[in-house]
């Protein structure tokens, strides 16, 4: 059900396998991109957009409804009357995807393949066993245009459960999909953490397996300004709340909570430091090879769906 500060613009019609859920706030410089790497896709079956508008007070609204108009029935448009922050816009725009699969594409971010749907989708579809499927990334450094790839070799295993996930949360959210929970089954606590990526990860993993599938398919925008930068201290406090809320609710799992509370324990360990060894003040120093990496990335553009 809609919040009542919130209109329906435009509804999608058909019965979609895979629903692609995109939140968005003052983001008309991304949004495009963003909207127009899901259209791309081809995939053999039918799938929606679903668009939850936060309220912005830029261009956001006007760029969202013309993609709506240019795609009639593919297209779930949710324009908020009122801020409704992260946690109630995702929660409402949840309820909206009728897809058997939910995809995560937020509105600076933005999927390079246009077979990212197709390869997940068939995997999920022939592995009733699997809740999640994830894969790599290019972490694209707004800030710098400097670019690297997520989930290093070696790192990932391409099969995974809910016990490793509970120890490190290696899933980029614009490279997630998952076999969909009902609304009623998502808990009312998500609305106290930011980190509801995290959660959501959690919670669908503790219903099945984690694929892992190695091919970049999507780019994940960072920013300098974002919670993961700059304020380490502050991100160690985020880490530890939703910690301890996933604890709360997979309370009697211990095949969950014990890697959640040693997850824990060491971010306990962090925050006990004095301000200036949790919060360095400058980065460790780059290896030359890094360095050299980096500097080569700057020269080029981010992948993008031709």
């Amino acid at each position: 059900m809609t919040d009542r500060s919130s209109e329906i613009i435009s509804q999608s019609t058909g019965t979609p396998l895979v629903s692609v859920l995109m939140l968005c706030y003052n983001q008309q410089s991304t949004i495009d991109e963003a909207i127009r790497s899901v259209m791309l896709q081809k995939a053999p079956f039918e799938f929606e957009l679903v668009i939850a508008n936060d309220c912005s007070t830029d261009a956001t609204e006007n760029r969202t409804k013309a993609w709506a108009d240019k795609y009639p029935g593919k297209i779930t448009l949710i324009s908020r009357r009122q801020n409704l922050g992260l946690q109630r816009n995702l929660l409402d725009a949840y309820s909206h995807c009728r897809g058997k699969y939910i995809a995560i594409c937020e509105g600076d971010d933005f999927w390079c393949s246009r077979h990212k749907l197709r390869r997940q989708a068939e995997w999920m579809e022939n592995h009733p066993e699997t809740a999640i499927c994830f894969h790599r990334v290019v972490n694209y450094y707004a800030d710098t245009g400097e670019m690297s790839l997520s989930n290093g070799p070696g790192t990932t295993p391409r099969l995974m459960t809910v016990t490793d996930l509970a120890k490190a949360n290696l899933i980029s959210n614009v490279s997630v999909m998952y076999r969909a929970l009902s609304h009623s089954e998502l808990p009312r606590w998500i609305e106290q953490t930011p980190l509801t990526d995290y959660a959501l990860h959690m919670l669908h993993a503790s219903r099945g397996d984690i694929r892992f599938m190695p091919q970049p398919m999507a780019v994940y925008r960072r920013y300098s300004r974002g919670i993961w930068s700059g304020d380490n201290r502050r991100a160690l406090e985020l880490a530890r709340d939703v910690r301890q809320l996933l604890i709360s609710h997979f309370a009697g799992r211990e095949e969950i909570t014990q890697p959640l509370s040693q997850a824990l324990g060491r971010i306990l360990e962090a925050l006990s430091k004095p301000a200036a060894e949790s919060s360095p003040a400058t980065p460790p120093r780059r290896s030359l090879l890094s360095r050299l990496r980096a500097s080569i990335s700057r020269l080029l553009p981010p992948p993008r769906i031709k």
